[in-house]
């Protein structure tokens, strides 16, 4: 059951696409639910000047709301709010990593091969530094601990993987990457956004140093808003970013230069936020945790599973493992004409994606059993 007094088909209410369409894209974009856009809506109206008794400039007014994402960020990952941060994107977050750790010619980097670019790019640009890339051998997507653990070096000082593979949905054991992470004396980072919002986490469980995610995949935020989570030992070592929110603000002294960072994870915050995102964010943390992150995850895994396996039956060949202990709310499938599956699901209202010649279907929770209904009676329908 949900973990409120709200039912599945009034949390389903809140999304009014599904009156018509089905939507199974979320581990690209997510649609907003209704209170996402009255947040927004609110936001905006207030900076318009639409009430008399509300300040346009609302910059210290909003810090409230600032606080409250930051708390319900922290209670989705299991940790406190003085670990979290808010970035603009997923490549921002590692960018935070990848520059403020000081590097050394001869330092390496393991990475799974086959990850989504952004886990991989703010990596390799470190290489004009002396800096290497190890890629982590894996199959369509999928790796086991052994083969992380025969990649690690003895220079080797960060491991970065995805929690969820945005192709095969693969699903990393993070606790026990941790484990090994804390063995080896290496930095555990980890790409959440393919994961964080459908899937449960505990960062401190796990053993992890930095975690970053975007806001606008399963999350179901918007675009340009993003948090990341920095471990207290680790913050210590990296050389934050620098912007005029650095440190406290003294609004009459801001010609005396002083360059001092906050004593939390506020010191990665350069400027001024992405104020919209923010309530965004605010309003769909709300509705996921008043939800229930655990019957959420069971939702979408049930989902997952169920259409992974109705596809097997129709002869379509999974892309990833089907091993539910890494299971997650993608399934991709490869068909013989991928291209023009899609534009047949998208001529009977289904919106899927195309990834590397590959359909990727992502229901989430608030998809039900006639939105995977209806994807199955297309796909049956397809070539007729």
């Amino acid at each position: 059951m949900i973990a409120s007094s709200m039912t599945p088909e009034a949390l389903r209410d809140h999304y009014p696409h599904t009156a018509h369409q089905t939507y199974l894209n979320h581990a690209a974009v997510s649609p907003m639910s209704r209170p996402v856009q009255n947040a927004i809506d609110a936001y905006v109206a207030e900076r318009h000047g639409a009430d008399p008794d509300a300040p346009i400039a609302n910059f210290e007014t909003f810090f409230p709301v600032i606080e409250e994402t930051k708390e319900r960020v922290a209670t989705v990952l299991g940790t406190t709010d003085a670990r979290v941060e808010f970035v603009p994107n997923t490549s921002s977050g590692l960018n935070v990593l990848a520059r403020g750790l000081d590097w050394e010619a001869g330092d390496r980097i393991a990475v799974p091969d086959g990850a989504f670019p952004t886990n991989v790019y703010p990596f390799l640009n470190l290489e004009a530094q002396g800096v290497e890339v190890d890629f982590v051998p894996t199959t369509d997507g999928a790796y086991t601990v052994d083969d992380v653990a025969e990649t690690l070096r003895p220079e080797t000082r960060l491991l970065s993987v995805s929690w969820v593979h945005f192709l095969s949905g693969f699903r990393a054991d993070l606790e026990a990457l941790g484990a090994l992470c804390e063995e080896r004396g290496v930095v555990f980072c980890v790409d959440a956004i393919q994961g964080l919002g459908a899937l449960r986490v505990d960062v401190e469980a796990a053993g992890i140093d930095f975690l970053t995610a975007g806001g606008h995949k399963w999350l179901m935020a918007a675009q340009g808003i993003g948090v990341l989570y920095c471990d207290e030992g680790l913050q210590d070592r990296l050389r934050p970013p620098t912007g005029w929110l650095h440190g406290p603000v003294d609004w009459e002294h801001l010609d005396e230069y002083e360059l001092t960072f906050h004593e939390d994870a506020r010191r990665f915050r350069t400027g001024t936020l992405n104020s919209v995102g923010v309530a965004a964010l605010h309003a769909a943390l709300g509705l996921y945790l008043e939800a229930g992150p655990a019957w959420c995850e069971e939702r979408v895994l049930s989902l997952s599973g169920t259409l992974a396996d109705e596809l097997s039956d129709r002869g379509l060949s999974r892309y990833g493992t089907d091993d539910p202990a890494h299971a997650s709310g993608i399934v991709t499938v490869t068909p013989e004409a991928p291209d023009a599956l899609f534009e047949h699901l998208k001529e009977h209202g289904i919106t899927g994606a195309v990834r590397n010649r590959k359909l990727r279907l992502a229901p989430t929770y608030y998809n039900n059993d006639e939105d995977l209904h209806a994807v199955l009676s297309a796909i049956d329908s397809f070539g007729r």
